[in-house]
């Protein structure tokens, strides 16, 4: 899947605000779907909250108050037509689903007070500020993260009771009635073996199993997949807990570490990331940006941000890109704020690069072809190629910085020839360029300077196309 990251509240006043001509645009790109980003109900509480850090600010999406469609975006008539409208144009609409926690002030609170973590010393080593008195008397966890302090615009949920893990697939399911996905946050939290860490630590063994019976993941999703086969499920994962997600039922999980070798330009960590099998990597969902990350503007440099990009997009697995991203925006938005505070002129020429790269890369080799890496021989260059019967390309990058030009040294592309059947001499096409350059082989030897496919001293990559000839 090519997913598109668009942030609800900044892009629009109103779901109507995502045009069919931006539809269109996105599936011509290559897209199968958006993913709505902050559909949901703000929350007073959060709201008012935010607003001590900044007066412009209007409440995390992620302090849900109730799975309610943001009538101030249109509710649900507005956005059951939006779906409408992107199943018409080819693509998938896919919403947030925050399992861990709710809004402080989340009317399920007083509703079902058991639903939520309440505190209990017996269970747990216990601190202040991890807890608020709420208006109904209950002392009520925030919601949090084991490494960083809590986010104190919600409520923690409890997954030891049946009564929640019921609710919440009762939630997913009516989801599954009008969207086509969901991109569930911070997915990892509510493993068993997470909960139990955080929240039952002193609690017996048997105790803890007679209450929190199995994973809520492997649960929910069978059962939403039941009535919905076709429902994605995506997951926000660290901590090296995506093989169990993946395990458990999730169709794609996030791939923080392959992101980060990028930023860092570890190649060995890339070959580790990259050299996985191939349910891993597809499995996986790339990105080198999202609204948590710093904007890849502010990261990568043009070069780069278009090498990894292309090497995102031609490796098996899932790319997701964020709105803005396209056209170089450096100003990170907190997901409270939803007016930047600049008015950034579009990169015109980024965005162009991008739509290249994009239509280039949607074919059926790079979805379907077998992957397999090679190596060109020259320092920091990553290569892998992607066959499909009797097709074969080739992607080429500058991983780690070098003395050279990425466009000089020349590379070693003996394995691609082999690959495309060719013996004396092996024709290249530039994917991008549509430069081609025959090189004739040396005792099966063939190398080429990425120079004579039209590669500039600027660029860090190359996708091309082989054939014998």
């Amino acid at each position: 899947m090519r997913i598109y990251e668009i942030n609800a509240r900044v892009h629009s006043s109103s779901f109507e605000g995502v045009t069919d001509a931006q539809l269109a645009e996105l599936r011509s790109l290559g897209f199968d779907a958006i993913w709505m980003m902050g559909v949901w109900k703000i929350s007073d509480g959060a709201r008012n909250l935010s607003k001590i850090t900044a007066a412009d600010f209007e409440g995390s999406p992620y302090a849900v108050p109730e799975y309610e469609l943001n009538r101030e975006l249109g509710g649900r008539p507005k956005f059951l037509n939006l779906v409408k409208r992107a199943h018409s144009a080819g693509l998938r609409v896919i919403v947030d689903f925050v399992s861990n926690h709710m809004a402080l002030d989340s009317p399920w609170i007083i509703r079902q007070p058991d639903l939520f973590v309440r505190s209990d010393s017996a269970a747990r080593t216990q601190s202040t500020n991890e807890f608020f008195l709420h208006r109904s008397g209950e002392v009520i966890a925030f919601g949090r993260d084991p490494y960083f302090p809590p986010w104190t615009d919600t409520a923690q949920l409890d997954y030891s009771s049946g009564k929640l893990r019921n609710r919440m697939i009762d939630v997913l399911k009516r989801i599954s009635t009008y969207a086509d996905g969901v991109r569930c946050d911070m997915a990892m939290l509510i493993l068993r073996e997470c909960f139990r860490k955080l929240w039952y630590p002193l609690v017996s063994d048997s105790q803890f199993d007679q209450m929190m019976v199995g994973e809520f993941w492997a649960e929910a999703i069978e059962e939403v997949k039941k009535s919905n086969p076709d429902f994605k499920f995506i997951a926000e994962a660290y901590w090296d807990k995506e093989t169990e997600l993946r395990q458990l039922g999730f169709d794609l999980c996030y791939e923080k570490k392959l992101y980060d070798a990028l930023v860092n330009h570890d190649f060995g960590r890339m070959v580790e990331r990259i050299h996985r099998d191939a349910a891993e990597l597809q499995g996986s969902l790339y990105f080198i940006e999202n609204h948590d990350e710093p904007r890849a503007a502010t990261v990568f440099s043009p070069p780069e941000q278009l090498s990894a990009l292309a090497l995102l997009l031609s490796i098996p697995g899932s790319v997701l890109i964020h709105e803005g991203q396209m056209e170089g925006k450096h100003e990170k938005l907190p997901v409270q704020r939803i007016k930047p505070l600049s008015d950034e002129p579009p990169d015109l020429a980024l965005r162009e690069s991008y739509a290249r790269l994009l239509r280039a890369t949607d074919d059926v080799v790079f979805t379907e072809g077998t992957f397999e890496l090679f190596d060109p021989q020259v320092y920091g260059a990553l290569a892998f190629t992607r066959r499909l019967e009797s097709r074969v390309v080739g992607y080429i990058g500058q991983i780690t910085d070098g003395w050279h030009k990425f466009n000089g040294p020349a590379m070693n592309l003996s394995a691609v020839a082999r690959q495309a059947g060719a013996r004396g001499q092996l024709r290249l096409r530039n994917l991008l360029s549509e430069t081609t350059s025959t090189v004739t082989g040396s005792n099966g030897d063939f190398r080429v300077e990425m120079s004579r496919l039209g590669v500039d001293e600027a660029s860090r990559f190359c996708l091309f196309e082989a054939f014998a000839d």
